[in-house]
């Protein structure tokens, strides 16, 4: 059966815990949302990565996020995942905050996410709506960002040779220019490859810079993660009308944004747009617009196998 708990806790961030016989999410009100565990119950392990360096904190709209609120987990990102600004006629819409505005009320809009645990299932299912309640049109720009826990000889299973493109300056470095990009190589600029999806084994390791990348979303929908050692996977599933982009984040001991030694995660982020500012999206017309009382809906789901 399934259960759901909520926990006070000593530190002030109460706990909502949800529980099947498979599975284990602990969501975060406090700190917008945020779910900080994702466990699958066989194995014991949490598929989410924490920042031993940033404590979990409530969320605020001010400070370096990255010194003081990255503190691992999943979070949804709504109108931009780098700091932006969204001008308007009536200047409505403000900055909006590092790793987007649900900590910050920049648009008048409306966010909801349910998330659901299907009694025998290893399976998370989250539903999510956002409306506009403003009289200008919205930019709906989201994406989903887990940070996951990786280990060695992980790798990223994605069929197809989807589009590709850089977001981050400091891959952009490294990338031979004026070449059309596809997953999973990425085309380096001393004429060598590198395969993305295999960014977390021995022979990945040897490019040691960050990637923030985007795909077209595959035509199955499907994106998974494997742990080389174990055979464990998680598998992301979603529709490509409603998130018609992919981003991922691979950090292979190559970053780290508070100041300590780089750390090893990867982000699988479904989104609506293939840019993490949210003035690059609209100035290259590649986010859609909510319209005033609109509404859209979209789901994933995310299934762990042991």
């Amino acid at each position: 059966m399934s259960s759901f708990r909520h926990d006070p806790s000593e530190d002030g961030l109460d706990r909502i815990r949800l529980q099947n016989r498979h599975v284990d999410v602990t969501v975060v009100p406090a700190a917008v949302g945020k779910i900080i565990d994702l466990i699958d119950r066989r194995s014991d392990r949490n598929w989410l990565w924490r920042n031993p360096h940033v404590p979990l904190s409530r969320a605020k709209r001010s400070g370096d996020f990255n010194r003081e609120q990255d503190s691992g987990g999943w979070d949804e990102v709504l109108l931009s995942i780098k700091p932006g600004k969204i001008a308007s006629p009536s200047d409505q819409f403000q900055a909006v905050p590092d790793h987007g505005d649900l900590i910050g009320c920049s648009a008048p809009y409306r966010f909801k996410r349910q998330i659901r645990l299907p009694k025998r299932e290893p399976l998370v299912e989250m539903t999510y709506s956002l409306v506009n309640e403003g009289d200008e049109p919205l930019p709906c720009f989201w994406c989903a960002h887990p940070l996951l826990a990786v280990e060695p000889d992980t790798s990223i299973n994605i069929e197809g040779s989807m589009p590709l493109r850089v977001d981050d300056a400091v891959t952009r470095q490294h990338v031979a220019a004026e070449v059309e990009q596809h997953w999973p190589k990425l085309l380096l600029r001393d004429g060598k490859s590198f395969d993305l999806s295999q960014g977390f084994t021995v022979n990945g390791a040897q490019r040691s810079f960050p990637s923030k990348i985007f795909i077209r979303a595959p035509e199955t929908g499907v994106a998974s993660v494997l742990l080389g050692g174990n055979g464990a996977r998680l598998t992301f599933r979603f529709d490509p009308a409603e998130l018609p982009w992919l981003g991922i984040w691979i950090n292979n001991c190559a970053w780290s944004g508070c100041g300590s030694e780089p750390y090893t995660n990867l982000g699988i982020e479904p989104a609506t747009t293939p840019y993490d500012c949210v003035n690059q999206a609209i100035e290259n017309d590649a986010v859609p617009w909510l319209q005033p009382g609109g509404i859209r809906n979209w789901s994933l789901s995310v299934e762990l196998q042991a």
